[in-house]
């Protein structure tokens, strides 16, 4: 049997964005060692809850079969997590997917310069704007960008690169088959023309709406940072925002009028310290050393050719109904329920509170990074790739999260020392 069956068939056992992959791939070397092992063996795993455990002891390999023959019958592509196409950027995050499904063109995650572009579904015209711009100067630049294809933000940020002539990633909350909002068939269809689509949930899984805040993992975890548009305190870009942090990410956020509602999250992120203000392109590519990225190159923003309202009939971009009032003074709750799963907001709302220990925690990467740092003096990037093993793009994102953390700071010469 191919080692895709039991990739999938693993998926399976695990759920969605489960924690516990990466305990299990560093004990067996396979799924299929994980597949044969006896009842009593998953048993007596540590680390694993006792539920887990008991979905793994199940052998039956039905429903991995007929997902694969479903993907063949489809034309869907599988990714799993040993597949040398397996994002190697996404292995760095706590729960990456056993196993990914896509459609249309892959993309070289790792190599790329990948930019995830979120915001709320109740955009403004000032939102659809900057999402448009914004995606279509990245996207000249060579850059990817990286959406959820909702509606809104994400549907103009496609909708931008697109118009760039470039290609760009969609990660969706159901099956890759299934067209999430409906009204994005167009959109959907222009992205797979040379871009790609992708999720971890089989063929035919309905986009429901638990699937989303797990899904925006996968959107931070595949980028080299995360610039968040416009919402407000309740907006669900605020969980991607939050992932980003998690997994060490850069994030950027644009500044939004004073008391309009899609400007408080925002304009929240800015003032905390977990994002950086962003006003042009310009300071998020020049924040990353582009000469990890050769085929990113900032003079080749051009003047855009057309307009975000046009570029929204175009593609057939939608945008949720907003009947807030634009002015706002006194009230925390606007009911932006771009997501009506309440615990994950209350989660990011709840981790404001611990801005400090969020920064003060370092990936495994980036530990390894900061040792090769002395504390007297200072070290050239050069050393740093070769003492760690890593990859110069990867060294490259991972200092510039040490410095948004203030663990590192860059001196003259591309060296580096503690602060």
């Amino acid at each position: 049997m191919s080692e895709s069956l039991y990739w999938t068939w693993l998926s399976l056992k695990l759920g969605d964005a489960s924690p516990y992959l990466n305990t299990l791939v560093s004990k067996y070397t396979s799924p299929k060692d994980i597949f044969e092992a006896s009842s009593s063996e998953i048993l007596s795993l540590e680390k694993i809850p006792e539920s887990v455990k008991a979905r793994l002891t199940d052998k039956n390999l039905d429903r991995a079969e007929r997902i694969l023959a479903e993907c063949k019958r489809l034309g869907i592509g599988i990714m799993t997590y040993a597949d040398q196409r397996y994002p190697r950027i996404l292995k760095y995050t706590s729960n990456p997917p056993a196993v990914l499904y896509f459609k249309g063109q892959p993309i070289d995650f790792d190599n790329k310069f990948c930019v995830a572009i979120v915001g709320t579904r109740s955009m403004s015209d000032y939102g659809r704007d900057m999402s448009y711009k914004f995606a279509y100067e990245l996207a000249s630049a060579g850059a990817i960008v990286i959406s959820g294809m909702a509606l809104g933000v994400d549907g103009m940020a496609a909708a931008g690169a697109l118009d760039a002539q470039a290609p760009t990633v969609a990660v969706l909350g159901g099956g890759v088959d299934v067209v999430y909002p409906k009204v994005h068939k167009k959109l959907y269809n222009n992205i797979l023309k040379d871009g790609f689509v992708l999720s971890e949930y089989p063929p035919g899984a309905s986009a429901d709406g638990n699937h989303f805040p797990k899904r925006n993992r996968l959107i931070s975890g595949l980028a080299r940072c995360t610039l968040v548009i416009e919402g407000d305190e309740r907006s669900g870009s605020l969980i991607t925002a939050r992932d980003a942090i998690r997994q060490g990410r850069p994030l950027f956020a644009l500044p939004g009028p004073l008391c309009t509602p899609n400007a408080e999250g925002t304009n929240e992120l800015i003032k905390s310290g977990k994002a950086r203000m962003v006003t042009v392109v310009d300071d998020i590519i020049e924040a990353f050393n582009q000469s990890a990225f050769p085929d990113l190159d900032i003079n080749a923003i051009g003047e855009m050719r057309y307009d975000s309202k046009k570029a929204a009939s175009r593609y057939g971009v939608e945008s949720k109904k907003d009947n807030r009032k634009k002015v706002i003074i006194n009230q925390n709750q606007y009911n932006d329920e771009d997501y009506s799963e309440p615990a994950y907001v209350s989660g990011f709302e709840s981790e404001q509170k611990e801005e400090k220990k969020e920064f003060a925690t370092l990936s495994v990467p980036e530990k390894q990074i900061y040792d090769c740092i002395p504390e007297q003096g200072d070290v050239g990037m050069d050393l740093i790739v070769a003492a760690t093993g890593q990859s110069v793009s990867d060294v490259t994102m991972h200092l510039l999260s040490l410095a948004l953390k203030s663990a590192v700071v860059e001196m003259p010469g591309n060296r580096y020392r503690r602060t």
